[in-house]
């Protein structure tokens, strides 16, 4: 099994060390590998959140969401955060609801019952162990895409930062990098073609050394230092190549 690296974000020291210290019991009692992280400055997770060696890695994040924390999640979402957002306040502000909403935060936790906390914990993080992140959020200028992984035949990088994603039903530009996708789509089904492409392994009818053909009818270049993975990836999945 995987290890699940789970966040926790609350200004208030003392409440970030006992809730984080009851949520690694949850994880011991349920004989899950876990990773804890604990920040107590907004700009400190920020920075570690934006480098998506890291956040691509974070299975939960626990947010406190009053002090900046409720546009810590809207910022993370915007940057492509995929995994579970569990709200935890002492707040009852209606609008911290609604946003906790817009956010597509798992649950709304009140810390007055520390109990239903560790239940919704629970739950979360069951449910994150059976998450297999079947979708991904990318944006540009305030438009956001959440798409299925099983919808995307494949990225394009432009020479202007900027990367176009290929989807059953239309394309989508955003500003990325290549090697940032990469990162964020290990072992999800996806694969370098090309120093300009990454493509849905399953979106793969068969690989040249110059060019692969999409089961869309499409076809995108594939350059010979990558052509021995594609191939290797093709075989694995039991798809045709060119020369077989």
């Amino acid at each position: 099994m995987d290890v699940l690296r789970i966040v926790i974000y609350d200004t208030n020291p003392a409440e970030l060390e006992r809730y984080t210290a009851a949520c690694r019991a949850i994880c011991e009692k349920n004989q899950v590998r876990a990773i804890f992280s604990a920040f107590n400055s907004g700009k400190a997770l920020l920075f570690e959140m934006m480098d998506p060696a890291f956040s691509s890695r974070v299975s939960i994040l626990v947010l406190e969401p009053c002090n900046g924390g409720e546009a810590m999640a809207e910022r993370l979402r915007s940057l492509g955060y995929d995994g579970i957002i569990l709200y935890h306040s002492w707040a009852a502000d209606e609008s911290l609801f609604y946003q906790a909403f817009d956010a597509g935060a798992y649950n709304y936790v009140n810390k007055k019952g520390q109990a239903r906390f560790l239940a919704v914990f629970e739950r979360a993080l069951n449910a994150a162990l059976r998450l297999e992140r079947q979708y991904i959020i990318l944006s540009c200028g305030g438009e956001y895409r959440q798409l299925d992984l099983r919808d995307i035949h494949f990225f394009e990088a432009g020479t202007d930062h900027m990367v176009t994603v290929w989807y059953t039903g239309g394309k989508f530009r955003f500003r990325s990098s290549l090697s940032d996708l990469e990162e964020r789509l290990k072992n999800r089904g996806f694969i370098r073609i090309h120093r300009a492409y990454i493509a849905a392994i399953d979106a793969l009818h068969h690989v040249s050394y110059e060019e692969a053909t999409l089961f869309n009818g499409m076809s995108i270049p594939v350059s010979r230092r990558n052509y021995a993975a594609v191939k290797e990836a093709l075989d694995k999945r039991s798809l045709y190549y060119a020369g077989e």
